[in-house]
């Protein structure tokens, strides 16, 4: 069955202008008509006729094509084909007022669903409005407009006050501030100067920027949220699949039961002598009734839009959901895990201090560490490159390797450098590295077999670690860090969380991961992860739903079903309610659709309800289905 409650059935519309010189024309020769019945006007009867005839067509042509070319298409039960029908045989018994109404009520629950649902996707569309035509681009000393697909990795953008930022990038000439809003929710602009970063999508709010590409524009932030928003658009929820199997069968055993209330009853009665005709007039009625009431648009439209309106609430929170399936599946969310690192701690590291151990200096060291580190995104390599404030001749490395959750590995004149966590650099070495107790971070630089020195760091939780993790009860709650376990220790007991493993490599977290999921799944539950780094990107594909901090690496949010834009945790416990509330106003619709519809058909086929209330069957409810869905976005 295809609704086509947003007029879309394939069928190329009038005219916008002419269709509404049509539809008023058609409404004003019913209202005439209609108050001639009412003796408010006198007209002849066959000009009455005449009048709803042509009201009739009038406001019914679309609705009559779109019937006829659905059965071309084989398509015989569509809610077009059930109003052509109903209405055809209201005019057949001689019911004209109700028939052009039953076209009539349709064609105004259309335009108003039009509405609601154009009101819902804006929500999403502000994100898909940033993509503009060109970028500005310096080239020779000259500006160059070029296709935003052509941004590639080291150009300088030339930004203007009020124009978009359209690839990632480092501001390397010019000072103002940038709006993020359409992208991670934050109505307070972000001040930027020299050396700060900035994102896709943005809008410079102040003078003229010149930004180096970091990303191409088709690896650019704003490039994945918006491949993120059409996977969310494509992929359906557990509802909207149901409902649009429900109204496959739904609509034929319907319309099937029309007919039979229709003629059933008067080939009774005409069996035990009564008049067939007479009875006809009776139940074709009825019938009729039946039909209209029938029809599952409420459901059809408002199941979706519901889903697609919290899509768009959360969006406008800064929190990307890459389908409904996710959001619905939240509901059944019998765990959440948390990374440490970035995700329940700042992740801003700051180098608090360098304990010399081999035969060497504190600049040397601290040299050796930022010729490391250049190559890294990891928290530590901000927090040593952010230390260092010499300027020295750069260290030439060489074959420069990364091992997440271990340190990074590199070859310095004919030896082995490397930094990196005591497990790492005791593999490196083959010597064994006793930790400081106190140091809530700690890693270790070695070159060839020799330990130089260990770099002592602090990490802060975030302000809203311990609030969120408090609004998450009723949830099972773990962390899987590669952090060291007496550091993993002190921040569970911190935000109030019991269970934590550490230290993990990657592939230890999946495999603590895999029991989590494993036990939750036996009682139907579902598994969040919750990660930012590198390491977080096999878990976050493995759990049930992949939450990503907005801060977080690209292979990070590429993995993830859900992202947070914003880096704020207490985004996690608003989905969460957010998803409830969706779950309960689609159960509200489904629940109050049906049950009005069903009294409706009783009190039809008993004669107790007449066309016109079996019209607010029709398109009242829907219209209050539709109305009630809108409340996912408030």
């Amino acid at each position: 069955m295809e609704c086509c409650c947003s007029g879309s059935c394939g069928v190329k519309p009038v005219n916008k202008n002419t269709e509404k010189v049509l539809f008023g024309v058609g409404i004003f020769g019913f209202l005439v008509a209609f108050a001639s019945e009412f003796e408010l006007l006198e007209l002849a009867e066959f000009l009455q006729i005449f009048l709803y005839l042509a009201s009739y067509f009038l406001l019914g042509y679309g609705i009559l094509k779109k019937a006829f070319f659905g059965l071309l298409r084989r398509e015989y039960f569509n809610e077009n084909s059930l109003m052509a029908i109903a209405s055809l045989g209201a005019f057949y018994i001689g019911e004209g007022a109700e028939a052009v109404a039953i076209l009539l009520f349709y064609r105004v629950g259309e335009f108003l669903e039009d509405l609601i649902v154009e009101k819902s996707k804006k929500q999403i569309r502000s994100l898909a409005d940033l993509k503009v035509e060109s970028a500005r681009v310096l080239q020779d000393g000259k500006q160059v407009q070029i296709a935003p697909e052509s941004i590639k990795k080291g150009d300088v953008l030339i930004v203007f006050a009020g124009e978009r930022i359209l690839a990632d990038g480092v501001v390397i000439k010019g000072d103002g501030s940038v709006d993020n809003s359409a992208l991670n929710g934050e109505c307070v602009p972000q001040s930027v100067g020299i050396g700060d970063r900035v994102l896709s999508g943005g809008i410079n709010l102040g003078g003229v920027l010149e930004i180096q590409a970091t990303q191409s524009y088709a690896d650019s932030t704003f490039s994945k949220v918006l491949k993120l928003i059409e996977e969310g658009n494509v992929q359906k929820s557990k509802s909207e699949e149901f409902i649009t199997k429900f109204a496959r069968y739904y609509t034929p055993i319907v319309t099937l039961l029309a007919f039979l209330v229709a003629l059933l009853p008067p080939l009774y009665f005409w069996a035990l002598g009564g008049s067939f005709t007479q009875e006809l007039q009776t139940w074709l009625y009825r019938g009729i009734i039946f039909l209209v009431v029938s029809c599952p648009c409420a459901l059809v439209i408002s199941i979706p839009l519901t889903l697609f309106a919290a899509l768009g609430r959360a969006s406008k929170e800064g929190i990307l959901i890459k389908g409904s399936s996710y959001l619905e599946a939240l509901n059944n969310a019998g765990a959440i895990v948390f990374d440490k690192t970035g995700t329940l701690t700042k992740g801003a590291l700051t180098l608090k201090e360098v304990q010399i151990i081999g035969d060497c200096t504190q600049d040397y060291a601290l040299n050796l560490a930022v010729a490391l580190e250049s190559h890294s995104n990891h928290p530590i390599a901000k927090a040593i490159l952010q230390a260092s404030t010499q300027e020295t001749a750069p260290i030439v490395l060489d074959s420069i390797k990364e091992s997440a959750g271990g340190g990074i590995l590199a070859s310095y004149q004919g030896q082995s450098l490397a930094l990196g966590n005591a497990r790492f650099i005791t593999e490196m070495t083959g010597m064994q590295i006793v930790e400081s107790k106190n140091a809530k971070c700690e890693i270790f630089l070695s070159l060839g077999e020799k330990v130089l020195a260990s770099f002592v760091f602090e990490d802060v939780l975030k302000d809203e670690a311990k609030e969120t993790v408090v609004e998450l009860e009723g949830l099972k709650k773990f962390i899987l860090s590669g952090d060291r376990a007496e550091v993993t220790q002190v921040v569970a007991q911190e935000v109030g969380i019991a269970n934590y493993f550490a230290p993990l490599l990657p592939a230890d977290k999946v495999a603590h991961l895999k029991e989590i999921l494993a036990s939750n799944k036996e009682f139907g539950k579902k598994v969040i992860f919750v990660g930012d780094g590198i390491n977080d990107a096999p878990s976050l594909a493995l759990s049930d739903i992949g939450i990503a901090m907005g801060n977080g690496s690209d292979v990070a949010l590429d993995g993830a079903d859900i992202v947070i834009m914003h880096n704020d945790l207490k985004k996690i416990p608003f989905i969460l309610r957010l998803a409830k509330k969706t779950r309960l106003i689609l159960w509200q619709n489904i629940i109050f659709a049906l049950g009005v519809k069903v009294v409706i058909m009783v009190l039809g086929v008993f004669g107790i309800a007449n066309l016109w209330i079996a019209l607010f069957g029709d398109v009242g409810v829907a219209l209050l289905a539709l109305f009630n869905a809108m409340r996912a976005i408030r």
